[in-house]
């Protein structure tokens, strides 16, 4: 079986998440690839020609979704609704049309792709509500490769009693924010605590930091725009006692993921399944009081928390999906 797995090869977390189903699909003996639009030229001509199955990850490119026949396409939700919905409301504010607005572009894969794909039943429950009736929705487990996210020997433990990781995207669903704002609250009871805040883009220092001095936030933590790669990263998980990962209605992503794997402990919104301990999201005084208890070692972590999955079932479970289009 021949698939394109469609995705910008901007290590997102869309592209980490197609280049391992793409990597792990191999290993079960397909033909499968990663495409985009700046591909080697034989690359894009193998994948618009031969490939039998075209999963776009973010956008397919005219010369596949024009073909007559069409070619099976599935389409990959990596994004929340809410984030689709918000990014398509701002480009209308701004006056922005067309392939700018989100929501429109997932209209027409909701109508004419042959299957959509997520990764957290949230968010299946909330596409399924948006589809027509016969449209074929369905949640795959998102796993990792496990062979290389796992507990090692760290290079050096972070600073902090305990030390506190977080390094995720500061888009609105998941930026700092209520971490900056709690955590001053959180060290007037935890006074050696500290937070290693990576990952901030530089034309955004102009929030974060003057917020982060203001409230003394930054004199109980180390924030940078440092990003890693993926064998820091890891040891950076098994560098710190804790991973927080505040992303909104308690939605896991691939980071979360990540450290877990990597045995450290997880604090996460209420909900994510995959995550050590829960704090409540809203009031940020509310977010302190249950911060400290965990860092203090007061609240007991979770006893329903799910395993990490490995990449393995992921890449199964849509060769099973492509199984209904491809014989």
């Amino acid at each position: 079986m021949k698939v394109a797995h469609w995705t910008w090869g901007n290590s997102s977390g869309m592209h980490r998440v197609a280049e391992s189903i793409s990597k792990a699909e191999r290993e079960l003996g397909l033909d499968s690839r990663l495409v985009w639009a700046d591909s080697p030229k034989d690359l894009l001509e193998w994948a618009v020609e031969e490939a039998q199955i075209h999963i776009g990850h973010t956008h397919l490119p005219e010369s596949v979704w024009s073909k007559r026949p069409r070619p099976p396409v599935i389409w990959v939700g990596h994004g929340t609704p809410e984030v689709v919905l918000h990014d398509t409301a701002e480009e209308v504010r701004k006056g922005s049309y067309g392939h700018g607005d989100a929501f429109m572009l997932i209209q027409y894969w909701m109508q004419h792709a042959d299957a959509m794909v997520t990764f957290w039943p949230r968010h299946e429950a909330i596409w399924r509500s948006l589809c027509d009736k016969h449209t074929l929705v369905k949640c795959i487990t998102l796993g990792l490769d496990k062979t290389f996210w796992h507990p090692q020997p760290s290079r050096g433990k972070f600073a902090g009693n305990p030390s506190v990781l977080s390094h995720e995207n500061c888009y609105e669903i998941k930026w700092p924010l209520d971490l900056i704002i709690t955590w001053p609250w959180v060290c007037e009871e935890v006074p050696h605590a500290r937070l290693h805040l990576n990952y901030m883009p530089h034309d955004q220092h102009r929030v974060w930091f003057p917020l982060a001095n203001r409230n003394g936030s930054s004199f109980y933590s180390y924030m940078s725009s440092k990003v890693f790669g993926h064998e820091d990263l890891r040891n950076n998980y098994c560098s710190n006692d804790f991973y927080i990962g505040l992303v909104r209605y308690g939605d896991f992503n691939r980071a979360a993921l990540e450290a877990r794997a990597c045995g450290t402990k997880l604090i996460s919104y209420t909900g994510n399944p995959y995550a050590h301990y829960w704090i409540p999201e809203g009031d940020q005084r509310v977010m302190a009081d249950y911060l400290i208890k965990v860092l203090k070692g007061d609240t007991q972590p979770r006893e329903d928390i799910l395993d990490v999955p490995d990449i393995k079932d992921t890449a199964l479970e849509m060769v099973e999906l492509y199984g209904r289009f491809i014989s």
